[in-house]
């Protein structure tokens, strides 16, 4: 068990040189953070890059699965075994500001109330950015951020922290046949089912890495048709709030 108040779970699968850089970030963090690595049964490098980075950190924490399991069943285990009272997730390709982890825990004190921080991102559609000051957003406004292509916020991960405690409520986990658009479904789940006050930053603390051989660059028609089903499942979630 530990006291610190952020996990931040990241999975890992053939990332080569790109993890690296990803741990490097997560280190320089301004604040103590829980740390779960799930290493989805990786082929390259990226299983003894995870083993030597957790060796010897007690908040550090790594599992190995022994066939691939996809990254549903990667960030459900790192939610299961969280300790922390929020939970952040971050791609182990992609890289964070030292106040990453910082701004979204101060977001939970922002007012009474917040179940959800967001901060901005460097994306090919990258947030507007701007100072550091948090932004309260109803539930209402939240999810229609989230459940939107295009949108400033945007209805991704890894650019926020949820309530540990709101996900165990509402029984809120990756639905694990999902290819793709399954942060979306998560983040809109997430967001239908928890009343209360969400609290944004602009500033921008994510930075996102196109690698060539992401799900994002394979997708097949019949992850498109997924896709259309899932948003269809968002849209009918509104009608919770």
């Amino acid at each position: 068990m530990t006291n610190l108040d952020l996990t931040i779970i990241v999975p890992t699968y053939n990332l080569g040189q790109y993890l690296p850089a990803t741990l490097k970030s997560i280190q320089e963090q301004t604040i103590d953070i829980e740390l779960w690595l799930i290493d989805d049964a990786s082929t390259d490098q990226t299983a003894q890059t995870v083993t030597n980075f957790v060796r010897g950190v007690p908040h550090y924490h790594a599992t190995f699965f022994n066939h691939h399991r996809g990254i549903g069943a990667a960030r459900n285990f790192g939610i299961n075994h969280a300790t922390g009272k929020f939970i952040a997730f971050v791609d182990g390709d992609d890289l964070i500001a030292p106040t990453f982890a910082e701004t979204l825990v101060r977001g939970f004190s922002f007012t009474p109330g917040v179940v959800a921080t967001a901060v901005g991102y460097d994306w090919w559609h990258r947030s507007r950015g701007g100072s550091d000051r948090f932004q309260l957003l109803s539930q209402a406004e939240m999810f229609d951020q989230v459940s939107h292509h295009g949108t400033e916020i945007g209805g991704y991960i890894w650019n926020k922290a949820f309530s540990h405690a709101a996900l165990d409520a509402g029984n809120i986990r990756y639905k694990e046949q999902l290819r793709i658009a399954e942060d979306y479904d998560f983040t809109a789940e997430y967001v239908a089912h928890t009343r209360g006050n969400y609290a944004y930053n602009p500033m921008i603390l994510y930075k996102k890495i196109n690698r060539p051989n992401s799900t994002m660059h394979n997708f097949s028609w019949d992850d498109r048709r997924q896709e259309d089903q899932i948003f269809d499942h968002i849209y009918q979630l509104k009608r919770l709030i």
